[in-house]
């Protein structure tokens, strides 16, 4: 029996340009990278996803990388998890042609947006598109490191939002390290006064 080997990429949706952010007034390092990685329309369903990296893959390399996706039907592509709350996809596709899809990734810069009334609003007939970009995060072999790394990049990412990244995570343990060094130097001037002592006292013998 063949094994078919797959390749997982994790892909974050970025949104770099200002005019699309939902608040763009404020200008304060929290709330820029919170409209960077700010949500993405409900209308970017996880079957909608699929066909546009199919589509870009055909529009890249013709029939001859749809083929290597699997054929008119391109079952190799499959997301395996869309959350656009986070803007983050993990895309399964065959092992031979993930540099296709990563490649086509990398030129697709247009999601569907959202109009007024908070339905999504689909790219053909004039729909209304956000600007973004497609950014691979990790490939692996296994769906599990994908996941593990999503999960670190979004602890991350909180704690940097929280403003608290190395300064306050660390600052506890440079502050203890500072202490626990401040003690040995206070011990040891003891120890030095101690030992002068010791001498005076053998220079008066």
């Amino acid at each position: 029996m063949v094994r078919l080997k797959n390749r997982y990429l994790l892909v974050d949706i970025l949104y770099p340009d200002p005019s699309t952010w939902p608040s763009a007034k404020s200008a304060s390092p929290q709330s820029t990278q919170l409209s960077i990685h700010s949500p993405t329309s409900d209308a970017l369903t996880p079957g909608f996803l699929a066909k546009m990296v199919r589509e870009e893959v055909g529009e890249m390399y013709g029939d001859w990388g749809v083929g290597k996706l699997g054929g008119a039907s391109a079952t190799g592509i499959h997301i395996k998890y869309l959350s656009p709350a986070t803007s983050t996809a993990i895309i399964r596709c065959p092992r031979a042609s993930f540099r296709l899809v990563w490649s086509a990734l990398t030129y697709m810069t247009h999601v569907p947006a959202v109009d007024g009334s908070g339905a999504g609003v689909r790219r053909p007939n004039g729909g209304r598109e956000r600007p973004c970009v497609f950014r691979v995060l990790r490939v692996s072999g296994t769906m599990r490191k994908a996941e593990e790394e999503a999960i670190r990049r979004a602890r991350r990412e909180i704690v940097r939002v929280r403003g608290i990244e190395e300064k306050g995570v660390l600052g506890d343990l440079l502050n203890a390290v500072d202490e626990k060094e401040q003690s040995a130097v206070s011990a040891k001037s003891v120890m030095d006064e101690s030992e002068d002592e010791g001498m005076l006292v053998d220079d008066e013998d």
